[in-house]
C-alpha cells in the first residue's frame, strides 16, 4: 500500500488529514520532536501540538517531555479497534506494522546504510536543522557542496567547526573565504573518513575512500554520538593547526568545547580577571535543559597546579575539565559533554564580559 493510500485509509478510519499525515510520518521517523515532526509531515507548526494531543487521546501515539515535546507511535498490537474494521483497514494495519518494525532512523538507534549518497543527504539535512553545533570532516569538494548550507547554519548562530582535507597540489581558499561560513577551520594532512556531527546528537559517518566496501552509519543518540565527538577531537582536530578562527578579542564570544574554555579562561582567572559567563546545557542530575549565569572563579583538571603557567594537554582534559562558576544561587561546577561529577553539562559557554584586574 502506497503512503497516500495508507493516509486516505486512516482518514476513513476517523483521523483528520493532519492527524493521518503526522501518524504515518511517525511510523517511519520513530521518536521525534514536535517541531521536527511538523517539518517532516507538512503539518503547520501551530497545529502540531493539537494534532499530537488528539492522536494520543485516540491511542495512536505517546508523547513525552525532554528538552521539548517528543512523540512516537504506539505498538500496533495496541490498535485493536482498527482490526475490527473493513478489509482495507486491515491491509492498512499490516502496512503500519511493517513501517513500525523498520523505521528509517529511530531515536537512540544506529543505522547502517549501503550508499554514501544516503549518508551525505542525511548529513545535509542535519546541518539544515542544527541548532547549536556542527563538527565536520570534509574533503574540499564536499565542503564546496555544503558551503551554502554551512553558511546558513552559521548565520543562525550555530558554531561550525570544519576539518578540511585537500591534496597538497590543491590550494585551499584564503582564510577570509571562510568568514561567515565557519567558526573554525583546520587543515588535515591526509584524508579522513567523512563525518558530520550536529548538536552532539546526530551523526553521519562513512569511511568512503578508505575501504573497499561503501557503507555508512547514521546515529541519532547522544551517548553514541559522544564517541564520534572524541574521534573528531583527537584524530581530526586537536593535532592540526587552524587556518581560520573567528576572533575572540572582545566579548561576547562562545566556546562549545569545555577543553577550549578551560585553556582560555585559566590564565584570566589566575591573573585576577572577573569573567562573566552564560552556560547553556543540561543538569547532570535531572537531564533537563539548564542555563546558568555567573562568574568563573576557578578551573580544575587532572594535574591542575593553579599557577596558570602550562596549558593542560588534551589527555589531562579528557579525564576532567571543569569550570567553577559563582552564581546568585551559589557555586556550581560545569563540565563538558558526558559530564558525570559536575552540576551542569555544557553545550555552549558564552563569555559575556571580562573585567580585568
Amino acid at each position: 500500500m502506497e503512503r497516500d493510500e495508507l493516509t486516505a485509509t486512516l482518514e476513513e478510519a476517523g483521523l483528520s488529514p493532519y492527524q493521518a499525515e503526522a501518524y504515518v510520518t511517525l511510523l517511519s521517523a520513530g521518536s521525534v520532536s514536535a517541531g521536527d515532526l511538523a517539518e517532516m509531515s507538512g503539518v503547520p507548526r501551530p497545529r502540531i501540538y493539537d494534532v499530537l494531543r488528539d492522536l494520543e487521546a485516540a491511542g495512536y501515539v505517546t508523547t513525552y517531555e525532554q528538552d521539548r515535546l517528543y512523540a512516537q507511535a504506539v505498538d500496533p498490537a495496541d490498535l485493536e479497534p482498527l482490526r475490527e474494521r473493513l478489509t482495507r483497514l486491515e491491509s492498512a494495519l499490516d502496512e503500519i506494522e511493517e513501517r513500525y518494525r523498520t523505521p528509517a532512523t529511530r531515536e537512540s538507534d544506529l543505522t547502517l546504510v549501503t550508499q554514501f549518497d544516503t549518508v551525505f543527504r542525511q548529513a545535509t539535512r542535519d546541518v539544515e536543522v542544527a541548532e547549536r553545533h556542527v563538527q565536520a570532516v570534509l574533503s574540499l569538494d564536499q565542503y564546496h557542496v555544503l558551503e551554502e548550507t554551512l553558511a546558513a547554519a552559521y548565520e543562525r548562530g550555530v558554531y561550525v567547526q570544519v576539518s578540511l582535507y585537500a591534496p597538497d597540489d590543491d590550494a585551499l581558499p584564503d582564510a577570509e573565504a571562510f568568514e561567515g561560513v565557519c567558526t573554525e577551520v583546520r587543515r588535515l594532512s591526509f584524508p579522513k573518513p567523512f563525518l558530520i556531527l550536529t548538536d552532539r546528537q546526530r551523526v553521519s559517518f562513512s569511511p568512503k575512500g578508505r575501504s573497499m566496501d561503501e557503507y555508512g552509519v547514521l546515529v541519532d543518540d547522544r551517548a553514541t554520538a559522544f564517541v564520534f565527538h572524541w574521534f573528531f577531537l583527537t584524530s581530526c582536530w586537536e593535532v592540526y593547526d587552524p587556518i581560520h578562527a573567528d576572533p575572540r578579542g572582545t566579548p561576547p564570544f562562545a566556546f562549545v568545547e569545555i577543553t577550549d574554555a578551560v585553556r582560555y579562561l585559566e590564565n584570566l582567572v589566575h591573573d585576577g580577571a572577573t569573567v562573566h559567563v552564560r552556560v547553556e546545557g543540561y543538569s547532570v542530575r535531572t537531564g533537563r535543559h539548564r542555563t546558568v549565569s555567573g562568574t568563573v572563579v576557578d578551573v580544575d583538571y587532572v594535574g591542575h597546579q593553579g599557577d596558570g603557567v602550562d596549558a593542560p594537554s588534551l589527555v589531562q582534559l579528557a579525564a576532567q575539565a571543569t569550570l567553577v562558576v559563582e552564581t546568585e544561587d551559589g557555586t556550581l561546577t560545569v563540565g563538558g559533554e558526558g559530564a558525570l561529577a559536575e552540576d551542569v553539562s555544557a553545550d555552549r559557554i558564552v563569555v559575556e564580559r571580562i573585567d580585568r584586574a
